[in-house]
């Protein structure tokens, strides 16, 4: 993997056309052209959740999303190398959307170099006590809802999603108590994480931004990146820093 890596996720893109999108698919060219303005080479790690909804069906020729998937040619282009981990609203990804980029990951996976490991997930699932989307991740990632999903046509396959994303919003809305119950699950992953060597835990998933300093390690949790600020993370081969855009 190319040093430096950019991490960044949470943009949830929408297929529909809107001056919401419009301005978000804005915000993320200019963060593009940011990053590979001085760096020729370097690599984006997208981390989940890049678009509000996706399903890949067998042969598909063409995408609702051309526009932003011209954009990560592009800077693949310039020598970028584009990594993607699958997050609960873009799992279904296939042979198209793999052309795009140089690798995919289903499941979290591990970055390693100069003795540092990195821990990426997109967040999902780790809460113990969110047993109904524990159990809605199973059905939602197995072959056979897959394979049924496929076979309803598109516009009903959209309502499904778009109905299952509104009902899932709720669970960004949260009180005082609630964010605090999240950081100490996060928390405790991390640092059986870090006892396992892992010196960076990274993730998303939560549209809000954390970060907590262990003896042995460190968590950084990245916002949500949307029209008005991307919340990112930089490894240099050395340090992982957290910034804005």
């Amino acid at each position: 993997m190319q040093l430096p890596v950019y991490f960044f996720g949470d943009t949830h893109f929408k297929a529909s056309s809107s001056n919401e999108e419009n301005k978000k698919l804005e915000k993320f060219s200019k963060f593009l052209d940011s990053i590979s303005k001085n760096e020729k080479k370097g690599s984006l790690f997208i981390m989940g959740d890049f678009f509000d909804y996706y399903f890949e069906y067998k042969n598909q020729v063409t995408s609702d999303y051309e526009k932003i998937f011209t954009r990560i040619e592009e800077i693949k282009n310039k020598g970028f190398e584009i990594y993607f981990i699958a997050g609960n609203h873009d799992y279904w990804i296939g042979k198209y959307f793999k052309k795009y980029v140089t690798k995919t990951f289903l499941d979290d996976t591990i970055i390693t170099h100069n003795n540092k490991n990195i821990y990426v997930t997109h967040g999902d699932g780790i809460l113990s006590w969110d047993k109904s989307y524990r159990l809605l991740k199973k059905v939602l990632r197995s072959n056979i809802f897959i394979k049924t999903y496929s076979l309803l046509p598109k516009s009903i396959a959209l309502k499904i999603a778009n109905k299952i994303s509104y009902e899932r919003k709720d669970s960004h809305h949260i009180n005082e108590e609630k964010i605090n119950n999240i950081h100490t699950e996060l928390e405790n992953f991390a640092s059986e994480k870090m006892n396992q060597n892992f010196t960076y835990v990274i993730m998303g998933h939560y549209h809000h931004s954390y970060h907590k300093t262990f003896n042995n390690g460190e968590l950084i949790l990245l916002g949500e990146c949307n029209e008005d600020n991307y919340n990112y993370a930089i490894f240099d081969g050395d340090r992982l820093k957290i910034k804005n855009f």
